[in-house]
């Protein structure tokens, strides 16, 4: 069984340009139609509209509908565990064996070998190089939705897909490691928030066992959990023998960064890299080497972490806290026009908040 409907998307077709196409969309069995409300704009948004991507990236890319982070309400299903007129979070990650509806043991060698859904070398991913939330009508499988509780608000809920990326680093710890080693966090925006927001409130890490390193003193402010130092003042030949250091920084600040986490890191200690750069980042394996640091990757999440998040987002201190990153008012979107001013907005004004997006489809 399937059914045609049509969408309205705002396509990017080249950096800093957005054109309204009407889309057809087909609608499967095993499928739901969301029409997305809210989404939250990201540093990849960004380098997508400005164009701060590579060429062929871009080339190979757009156009597509921008936005991977977001929440929208179901208006069609054919799926009967999801029912129409759902509040529903969108899990952008589309796994290969999920697309084609076929077995996990059938899809490419990281499934086949038990990888984690994000990590298929067959799946799509919402807003690069596969249309994302800026439609009105976006067909997802029903695997690729998740209800979201009554109790927890718009504007929380939009903030899943960036704690999901948190969370699943963070489940590369150990017990011991949550429980009686120390954990830093480089890097103190949102995403750096939310990763020591979650130790801190999920998995319970003292302020005297979270460390948190930036470069903003009001940024750091916000980490009121946690024992903050900003990276120009702090002394990193300082042992301070941290087990286990996330690095959420990112883009020019990497290098600096990654190599600061290897000074502080204890002997077998490990890093585990969040932060997104465009080009190679040097680093000192001499001391990788001598201490015997691992070092892993984490890119994006699968469906496990945001079923976990929906019991996670209730808990009211954790909200309270992750409700710092939300803006005072979102931008409306009505148009491409719209769409652009925000987003040109977004780039001449870049705060420590989160950009929202409150899409108003009119059909």
């Amino acid at each position: 069984m399937n059914k045609t409907f049509y969408s309205t998307a705002f396509r990017l077709t080249s950096p800093g340009h957005f054109e309204k196409e009407i889309l057809e969309v087909k609608l499967n069995t095993g499928s739901v139609l969301v029409e997305p409300k809210l989404a939250s704009v990201c540093h990849a948004d960004i380098r997508y509209y400005t164009g701060n991507r590579r060429k062929e990236a871009l080339k190979n890319k757009l156009p597509m509908a921008l936005f991977h982070e977001g929440i929208g309400t179901v208006v069609e299903s054919l799926d009967n565990k999801i029912q129409k007129g759902q509040r529903v979070v969108i899990i952008p990650n589309i796994p290969g064996y999920v697309l084609d509806r076929k077995p996990k043991s059938e899809c490419c060698e990281s499934c086949r070998s038990g990888g984690a859904d994000n990590y298929c070398e067959d799946g799509v991913f919402l807003g690069s190089g596969f249309d994302g939330i800026g439609q009105s009508r976006l067909v997802l499988p029903s695997e690729n939705v998740i209800p979201i509780p009554d109790n927890i608000p718009d504007e929380i809920a939009v903030l899943a897909e960036l704690c999901s990326v948190s969370l699943h680093a963070i489940k590369q710890l150990t017990e011991e490691d949550i429980h009686n080693n120390k954990i830093g966090v480089f890097g103190d925006g949102p995403v750096g928030f939310l990763t020591a927001s979650l130790l801190h409130y999920k998995y319970k890490v003292p302020a005297e066992r979270l460390f948190v390193f930036g470069a903003i003193p009001d940024k750091l402010e916000q980490f009121d959990f946690a024992t903050t130092h900003l990276v120009h003042d702090f002394d990193f030949k300082k042992e301070l023998g941290i087990a286990t250091v996330f690095e959420c920084t990112g883009g020019k600040f990497s290098e600096n960064a990654i190599n600061q986490a290897i000074n502080i890191i204890a002997r077998s200690g490990q890093l585990i890299l969040l932060g997104v750069s465009e080009d190679r980042v040097p680093i000192n394996t001499r001391d990788i080497l001598e201490k015997g640091i691992k070092i892993s990757g984490s890119s994006r999440s699968s469906a496990d972490e945001f079923k976990l998040l929906m019991g996670i987002l209730q808990n009211e201190n954790f909200q309270k806290n992750v409700s710092k990153l939300v803006p005072e008012s979102p931008h409306h979107i009505r148009s491409v026009e719209d769409l652009t001013e925000a987003m040109n907005n977004l780039v001449e004004n870049k705060g420590w908040k989160k950009s929202y997006l409150l899409f108003d489809w009119d059909e």
